[in-house]
């Protein structure tokens, strides 16, 4: 219960088992063109976006987006309330790029005014970067709201989707460019990741000066539209990533939303009953991952250790917050069974203090 690697269903763990093949030869030009034109379909972008797909964790996309569209002479404003924002923030300082962060305490986000004022003054800013589910807390941040200040300002929209996308609604529309991953709440495994790119923003910015090699987005995108691939990636995993792209698709992005909302409804009804006190308000909670404060008398390590002899395996608190909370994430093949079964072993802890 810990947001990533995910529980897989035996579909994709079997994709794992398909034979080897020569990323350079046609059958791995057509899993690559059958990604990239699912991930397009499944969240109704394919006249709008494109898709490019890198070998690497979640991080690998969203560091690739960012410095693919910043450079030395344009500003973004990072909007930041926990510790995946800040590393936005780290991100495009490490490159060079020129940042103004605008920071708000965890469980809070920067008012939407405030926000604006800022982009009505600073004419050197060019784009908005931002965290959609920000994992250290389980806290959903206004994507919609910064997502239309973004378009009446003219700024390009920078999103971290990592730990979002396939589990909360997205409306692509305002979005020059979105960084996900197969291992969330898309149900793959680790190690495969993906920009979507609005074309308008590609055909602005293909032909920018490369200021990397590996995690060039432009030059990825350009042989990924032309059914190739820059560097070996890891065809394995790209196959289990197909696979649970079928999945979503047999079962419907609708109901894959309806199921994390019902897990999520679950667990926070289970958590109430036992006195438990949550990190975030309950409508800034995202559908995903919700983090409570420790219990008094019971410290994490003591928690973790008894629930994983028991088969379950939470996440700890990161920054000032490691030992004060702990996080419960319900991605990936999980059912309603294993949840009550979770809150059960729980109980019997808390209990026990």
């Amino acid at each position: 219960m810990n947001p990533g690697p995910v529980n897989v269903t035996n579909r994709v763990r079997k994709a794992l088992l398909k034979p080897d093949i020569c990323h350079r030869e046609k059958e791995f030009s057509e899993l690559l063109a059958s990604i990239r034109k699912r991930l397009l379909k499944i969240f109704g972008a394919e006249s709008t976006h494109t898709a490019a797909l890198f070998t690497g964790s979640g991080t690998a996309a969203l560091e690739a987006m960012l410095f693919s569209f910043t450079d030395k002479d344009h500003k973004t404003l990072v909007l930041a309330n926990g510790v995946y924002g800040e590393r936005v923030r780290e991100i495009m300082e490490l490159h060079g790029s020129p940042v103004r962060t605008l920071s708000s305490d965890i469980g809070s986000f920067p008012s939407l005014s405030e926000i604006e004022k800022i982009l009505r003054s600073d004419r050197s800013l060019r784009a908005i970067a931002m965290v959609h589910h920000e994992t250290s807390s389980g806290m959903l941040n206004p994507l919609g709201e910064v997502a239309r200040l973004a378009r009446r300002y003219k700024k390009t929209f920078l999103v971290d989707a990592v730990s979002s996308i396939g589990a909360e609604r997205i409306d692509l529309k305002d979005i020059g460019s979105l960084a996900g991953t197969a291992g969330k709440c898309l149900h793959g495994y680790p190690g495969v990741s993906f920009v979507l790119v609005s074309k308008k923003e590609a055909a602005k910015n293909r032909r920018n000066r490369p200021r990397t090699l590996y995690l060039d987005l432009w030059n990825t995108l350009r042989h990924e539209e032309n059914q190739d691939t820059p560097f070996t990636p890891a065809v394995p995993l790209f196959y289990a990533f197909e696979e649970a792209l079928k999945e979503l698709q047999a079962e419907g992005l609708q109901k894959r939303f309806h199921v994390y909302e019902a897990r999520c409804r679950l667990l926070e009804e289970g958590f109430q009953k036992l006195g438990l006190r949550f990190l975030v308000k309950k409508k800034f909670r995202s559908h995903v991952l919700t983090s409570l404060w420790m219990p008094d008398g019971l410290p994490y390590k003591k928690l973790h250790g008894t629930l994983k002899r028991k088969g379950f395996v939470i996440y700890a608190g990161q920054s000032r917050l490691a030992g004060k909370i702990f996080r419960v994430s319900n991605l990936g093949e999980m059912s309603f069974k294993d949840i009550r079964r979770f809150l059960s072993v729980l109980r019997k802890i808390l209990v026990g203090i």
